[in-house]
């Protein structure tokens, strides 16, 4: 049975301290590694691929952000659970810190007991992935999140929310996909009170104003026109069924239209 692997990014010498101590009485949580800088921090990140990264959000020598940014970047297997630790941030910030695939944003002083339960219950899928379980439904989420973020999809327009939990659908469920307009829009417009037309069209939207974000270069698809809702749906759906390596019963269809 592997360990889950904490590292711990903080300038608070006695936290950091209280959380080793108690990682170190903890079954199944292993310390990582503790930095009080981001000086060097990528660079232990990819020597030591730690399950869980623990961060203050003012980390002394470094933009939290840009550490979060190109962590965002890494493969799916590198890629750590992320506790963004802060005592304020805005709105905007805390927004950020979703885009970029932050697990949990976590208000100062934090509770040591409760941190501990939140880790060991959660984990993080690079764990689960080398004790050969499947990924939980929140580190699916995660992973859709992160890539549709990497094609820019805007995050403030509704169309956003529905590609989303179409694409979270379809890994659930394939064959939903084989009628996006009698199943699956259907099902994304019931459980957020709206029509399917209204997601039809909103998530053709959000992939438009994607499109022009990239001047048409959106990784994974077509350069010579903007990928259709189905396409779209199902491309990602597939990425991310390679990438946690998903069981289905089922497949997804190849006529992508």
């Amino acid at each position: 049975m592997f360990d889950t692997q904490v590292m711990i990014a903080s300038e608070d010498s006695t936290f950091s301290q209280r959380l080793c101590a108690a990682l170190a009485l903890s079954d199944g949580l292993s310390i990582a590694g503790v930095h009080t800088s981001g000086a060097g921090l990528m660079d232990a990140i990819r020597q030591e691929h730690p399950d869980v990264l623990l961060i203050d959000l003012m980390l002394p020598g470094v933009n939290t952000l840009t550490i979060l940014n190109e962590l965002s970047q890494l493969p799916a297997s590198q890629q750590p659970a992320i506790y963004v630790l802060s005592s304020f941030a805005s709105s905007e910030t805390v927004a950020e810190c979703d885009r970029l695939g932050v697990s949990f944003f976590l208000r100062k002083p934090v509770d040591i007991p409760s941190l501990i339960d939140l880790i060991s219950r959660y984990g993080s899928a690079s764990c689960r992935a080398r004790c050969g379980s499947q990924p939980s439904e929140h580190d699916i989420f995660k992973r859709i999140t992160q890539i549709i973020n990497s094609l820019q999809l805007p995050a403030h327009v509704a169309g956003y929310r529905f590609v989303r939990e179409c694409i979270l659908m379809t890994l659930k469920e394939p064959s939903m996909a084989d009628s996006v307009t009698k199943i699956l829009y259907p099902a994304v417009a019931k459980k957020n009170d709206t029509t399917w037309t209204s997601v039809e069209r909103d998530i053709r939207n959000a992939i438009e104003i994607a499109w022009k974000r990239s001047d048409g270069k959106m990784p994974g698809f077509s350069t010579i026109r903007r990928p259709a809702n189905r396409e779209f749906i199902l491309t990602i759906a597939d990425r991310v069924r390679f990438e946690l390596h998903l069981e289905s019963e089922h497949s997804t269809s190849n006529n992508r239209s």
